[in-house]
């Protein structure tokens, strides 16, 4: 027999027991379907998470006081211009808090305040709804300007532009010279509703020298540990052991994309299993197809088919059974992971290496449980054969 031959009778017996056909290719389909849709989740999840921890910085580090015993007023902006010597180092940036009331005369608000350089803006790479982030200048001359919140601009100015305006913050007058665009990310989930002026005329402002944090950021990652160790080693020799924290988020990411393949690992188990409970039902069908056709099993061996040759046709069927299966899974996962990114909101894209090796794993079930049923077929006895009813 040629391959043509298996393919046609294969193809001849799919279509006649219909039903049966449907009802056996369904197992295999669920399985393939499930695990292309659990692995294309999956990896959509794990690049929004690594695209949402990369805007907080993995290259960078935060560096404050150890307050475990209250507040300490350590960090000054001469150790921003230490910092800034370190071999491999890219910005540092200082950060200092405040809840201030703004005001435009006939509004009134409260708002956190961050007084900090313009490479903060250049670190989280912020977007403006309107003008401008801080500059240089800005930081140099103690200008009082402000970068507003999105959410303070609408509060103090509604849907009228705020660049160029006069606001009041804490009894000063300062102009708006940006609006920050607040994006929906987990990242600006932890940053909104800030406010910005310059480090000098918030220290001015404030009557303080001091800084709340210092934000660094590496050039590389091959130069991350130098920058964390010298760091801090220059911080700790300055004002003792046990004097600063240090925070770098690399760990996290690693924790979060081990947290994600072994949640991959899981399902695809459970997919892996629902495929191996539709290898079972192939095999029950062909068990079931080998006693109905016994007799023309006999009639075959009779007219001179050897063992290969009904081996190898009803290893066909069953082959195409979990090829059926594994296509209409294929179609099936394109479509649930298109529904479940659009449900999540993420975007969640089906790799062809996937879909092969979804494709492949069930081929290979379907050889490994149609075999037996096809090696029973190919033993029978031709005379026992013809004689069964």
């Amino acid at each position: 027999m040629r391959l043509n031959d298996y393919v046609g009778i294969a193809a001849h017996q799919l279509k006649k027991n219909r039903l049966r056909t449907v009802l056996t290719v369904l197992g295999i389909m669920i399985g393939v379907a499930s695990m292309i849709t659990v692995i294309s989740v999956g990896n959509g999840g794990q690049e929004r998470i690594n695209d949402e921890l990369l805007k907080f910085g993995i290259n960078r580090i935060w560096l404050f006081p150890n307050d475990l015993r209250g507040p300490s007023d350590l960090l000054v902006l001469s150790d921003v211009e230490m910092l800034e010597e370190i071999s491999g180092v890219d910005q540092v940036a200082p950060s200092s808090y405040e809840k201030v009331f703004l005001s435009t005369g006939r509004i009134q608000i409260t708002s956190d305040v961050v007084g900090t350089t313009e490479a903060l803006f250049d670190m989280e790479q912020m977007t403006y709804l309107e003008g401008r982030g801080l500059t240089e200048k800005d930081i140099d001359y103690q200008r009082q300007v402000v970068v507003l919140s999105q959410e303070a601009k609408e509060a103090l100015f509604g849907d009228a532009s705020a660049e160029g305006e006069k606001v009041s913050v804490n009894g000063q007058k300062f102009t708006v010279v940006g609006v920050e665009n607040e994006d929906q990310s987990i990242y600006a989930s932890f940053f909104s509703g800030k406010c910005y002026i310059p480090i000098t005329t918030f220290n001015n402002m404030f009557s303080s020298q001091y800084v709340d944090e210092i934000s660094v950021t590496a050039q590389s990652t091959e130069t991350l540990d130098n920058v964390i160790d010298t760091s801090v080693s220059l911080l700790l020799n300055k004002y003792g052991d046990g004097s600063m924290k240090m925070i770098n988020l690399t760990q996290e990411v690693e924790n979060a994309q081990n947290i994600l393949d072994i949640f991959k690992i899981v399902v695809s188990a459970v997919a892996a299993v629902s495929l191996l409970v539709g290898g079972i039902g192939i095999m029950n069908i062909m068990l079931v197809t080998v006693k109905e056709r016994t007799r023309e099993i006999g009639i075959r061996k009779a007219l001179g088919a050897g063992e290969h040759h009904i081996l190898g046709q009803f290893l066909a069927e069953a082959l195409f059974y979990a090829l059926l299966g594994g296509l209409l899974g294929v179609a099936a996962g394109i479509l649930l992971t298109k529904m479940s990114g659009n449900i999540i909101g993420i975007e969640a894209e089906v790799s062809g290496s996937a879909a092969a090796l979804s494709v492949l794993f069930s081929a290979t079930v379907g050889i490994v449980f149609g075999l037996m049923p096809a090696y029973k077929a190919s033993k029978l006895d031709p005379v026992e054969a013809l004689r069964h009813e």
